[in-house]
Order: C-alpha cells, then structure tokens, then sequence
C-alpha cells in the first residue's frame, strides 16, 4: 500500500528544534538522548578546506583494505569485507547527498564556514567565532543550517537518518515555505525513509494526555496560548507574543544588575559590566559586595560581537534560574522587600546578595506595565495570531500572561472555555521560575472568579521542558501511526506540497 511505512520493528527518531535548544532521542523513550544548544558557531573558512564542508570526510582506508599484508582477525571472516565494504558505500552515498542537497540550497552568506555545533562546540573560544541562531521565536531560519545540526544530532545520537523515519515539530506560525523546505531536508538532505512534521502544540497536549486543553507555551524567546480542542489547535485562539519569555526575564535581570533598585540588600554597587566565563583565566576569592580579584585571558580579547552577547546571555540565564522568582500575588514592593534574599557568586568571583531584584524581574511576565519606559526590556510589537501582521506598537503594548490565556479562551466556542479553563497546560523552561503557576492560579481566579480554574504543570522537568519531543516520542512510537508516515515515494510522486494534506 503506497504511504504505509509500518512495522513492530521501527524505530523513529524525534526532534524538536526550539529557539534556545534541540532535542533529540527515539521514539517510545521517556526522555531526549540529545539535548544541545540550536544556535551554532562559525568561523570564516577556505573553500577548499575539508572541514568546513557540510560532508564528513571519507574515512581513512583500513590497513586490510589497503592490501598492506599484515593479518587481521576480519581475514577469517568472509562477511567482514563486505560489511566494511557496505559502510563505507553508506558513508560515502551520504556525503554525497548532503552535498548535492546543500548545492542545490547553497546563498552566498553560507559558503565558506566552519561550523561548531553542541555545548562545546558553542561555548568554546576560538579568535573570530560568531553565534548565530538556527530558530528564532520558534521558526527555522535556514533548512541548510538545520541540516548541519540535525546531521550533528544524529550522529551523537549514533544514528542513520536512512534507517528511520523521522518527525520533526513545527510551530503554528511556521510559514507554508518553510513546511515544504524542512520536507525537502529530510527527504533529499537526510535521505529518511519516512516522514512526519507535528505541530509542537499538540504534542504538548498530547503528552499531557489532554486532547482538549489550553497550552500556555512560556519559552526561551516567546510566550503563546493556544487552545487544542480534540487534538486540533484552534487557530482564531492562538495568542502569541515574540520575545517576551526567558530572555525577556533575563533581559530585566541585566537592567537591576546595572541599576541597583533604592532598597536592595546589595552590599556591592552596580555590576558595570558582566564578565562572562571564557573571559577569565583565574580569580580569587572575595567578600561579597567587594571588587572581583581576577585576570583576564588576553586571547579572549578579540570576541565577535555575537559571542559576546551570546555568553552573557547564557551568564544572564545561570543568574535567572538560580535567583529568580516570582511572588504568588500581584506586585507588591513591601512584599518583594520581606522575601529572603539569596546570594549568586559570578564567574569572575564577585558575589553579592540579591533580593527584590529576584521578583521585579520575572514581573515582566505578569505586569509588564511595570517595565514601562526601561529600554530594552520588553517586547516592541504586539501580539498576533499567524496569518496576520503583527501591529506596530509600543512596549505597553505588551500582555501579561494571564490575560494572554484569558483572551484566547475566550476566542473559541463558549462550549469549549470551561473545559479549556480547567485544562491549562503549562510548558516551557520560564514556566520553571519558582512561584510561576501560584502567580499565574491567582491571577486567573481574579479575572475568571467564577469559572473552575485547574493548570497541570508537571514537577518533571522532562514533562514540562521537553513537553513537545515527549509528545512526539509518544506519538511515533504507537502502532497505529505507521500508516499516517509520508513515505519517500509519495514525496517523489507528489513532492513536498504533500507535507500540507499529510501533516496538518
């Protein structure tokens, strides 16, 4: 039967590429194998360098291959040739694959780059590096640069994509050209034998087990709710606001760290600059609030402008999940100043005590009005659902989040808001921020007093931050989806417009 892609003995592999992250793993497991940053360092590179090409290089020959005489093991092995043989002819069909996939999508800004990917690969130093994002707010930028990392994926993760079918997630936002370029990447870049683009929403539904819920998604670069009803999202329901979410807290972090609020517990000053940790080379010890003892790694001088600001965010995101926290009631600076402080001790040593600024800055979430007129903060234009132009706007503009939940519930039917309102789903890493949910419980039984409101918000951190890869895990491993997979001979005959009727 063509489009049928079934059997006990399949093994999917998942991946769900986020702003701040990727995660990847097989289907039917209860957690992501792989989980890296999805921004990816460069360097620039001769064209005839080896290293910067997309293709791994041909592995060197074996000593037995090369006929040098010297006995082996495999010389009693008949069959050991030939699966040698058998590799080397998979590695060499897939280098060229890649590279005719990559010619085909090959701009001008892509040649020439010798490309870092992974914890290490993104946080080591190296003279000239750049950082640049593969997803932002939520939608791939460039298929060719999340081919590079997804064939860095999988090859930590040990895996041939020509092995097994694959599902990637996908954004309610996500452009119609961009649907048909990630099918064309898996078909002709990874050469999968099957294919699947879910809709990370209903994953996230999914794996909670709700068919019919309202997912408050608070990530690393966005914040969106949107409404599934039967495990279909309901698109005039869908609220989502660009950069309000993890970094924004950040992003108001920085600003308190700068300009010490009138009654902090602060021993020390204003924190002029932020010395992130590729930046030192030794520190001593110090009291907290005096002056950081520490050198500076002169080879760190020369950082591109990007690794800088990806370091400090990555500095601003360690202070955030250490410190901050939200008050499980409306802003109230008496309160924030009664809370204990805690302290954080910054890669160059200095160390201070830090207390209302733990809970003004995650106000960014709930009362953004708050941050009105700070320059930096928060977003610059307004909500939107996908389909429509974002309007222009001011930073008042922003919503807070309960509102955000409360004005796309009641977007959808009236028979469905009472069923949403008590399955609120919250996913994201923001959503982690101690004191989160009791806030966001509060604030929606002040603006729905007499609904039933109820939010399931895992304590597991894989449930809630990877909530659309475990959806998806869940999804590709059930017998029953094998024949929903786009085959590789519907793509050939229908192309990849099929990504539209299959994968809705």
């Amino acid at each position: 039967m063509p489009g049928v892609y079934g059997g006990d003995d399949v093994s999917a592999v998942v991946f769900d590429a986020g702003s701040s992250l990727l995660r990847g793993g097989w289907a039917g497991e209860d957690s992501p194998r792989v989980v890296i940053p999805s921004s990816y360092g460069w360097v620039p590179s001769d064209e005839n360098d080896a290293s910067s090409s997309s293709a791994a290089p041909a592995p060197a020959p074996s000593a037995a291959a090369e006929g040098d005489g010297d006995a082996t093991m495999a010389e009693g092995n008949g069959d050991a040739p030939k699966e040698e043989q058998a590799v080397k002819t998979e590695a060499a069909d897939s280098r060229i694959r890649g590279a005719k996939y990559l010619a085909k999508k090959a701009t001008p800004d892509a040649k020439g780059k010798k490309r870092f990917f992974g914890d290490f690969g993104v946080g080591s130093y190296r003279k000239g590096t750049e950082i640049s994002p593969t997803v932002v707010d939520g939608i791939v930028q460039s298929a060719p640069d999340l081919y590079h990392l997804l064939d860095h994926a999988y090859s930590t993760l040990g895996a041939d994509s020509t092995e097994h079918p694959l599902m990637l997630t996908d954004t309610t936002s996500s452009p119609r050209e961009m649907r048909e370029d990630l099918t064309e990447l898996a078909f002709e870049g990874l050469g999968v034998p099957a294919y699947y683009l879910a809709n990370s929403t209903v994953l996230s539904s999914f794996s909670a087990g709700k068919p019919t819920s309202l997912i408050l998604d608070v990530g690393y670069s966005s914040a969106s709710a949107i409404p599934v009803v039967d495990g279909f999202v309901i698109r005039k329901g869908i609220f989502r606001q660009n950069d309000l979410g993890g970094a924004a807290v950040s992003r108001a972090f920085a600003h308190e760290l700068r300009n010490p609020p009138a009654r902090s517990p602060r021993a020390g000053g204003a924190i002029e600059e932020l010395i992130p940790r590729y930046r030192v080379k030794s520190r001593k010890p110090v009291e907290a609030g005096k002056e950081a003892q520490w050198e500076q790694r002169e080879a760190a001088l020369g950082a591109s402008q990007s690794y800088k600001a990806f370091q400090e965010g990555q500095l601003l995101h360690e202070v955030k999940e250490s410190i901050g926290q939200v008050l499980d009631s409306p802003w109230d600076e008496g309160l924030a100043l009664s809370r204990p402080a805690r302290s954080f001790e910054f890669p160059n040593g200095y160390n201070d005590v830090f207390g209302i600024e733990r809970y003004r800055a995650s106000e960014v979430l709930f009362n953004p009005q708050l941050w009105n007129g700070v320059q930096g903060v928060l977003p610059t234009t307004a909500s939107s659902a996908p389909g429509t132009q974002p309007a222009a706007s001011t930073a008042s503009s922003a919503i807070p989040l309960a509102q955000m939940v409360v004005d796309s519930i009641s977007s959808v039917d009236v028979d469905s808001r009472a069923t949403l309102l008590s399955n609120i789903v919250c996913v994201g890493g923001t959503t982690f921020l101690p004191g989160f949910v009791d806030r966001l419980s509060y604030e929606l039984s002040i603006r729905q007093p007499a609904q039933r409101v109820k939010i399931h918000a895992p304590g597991n951190s894989v449930e809630r931050r990877h909530a659309a890869w475990l959806g998806g895990s869940i999804l590709a491993s059930l017998g029953s989806f094998h024949q929903i997979w786009i085959s590789k001979q519907e793509y050939e005959e229908h192309g990849s417009q099929i990504v539209h009727a299959r994968a809705r």
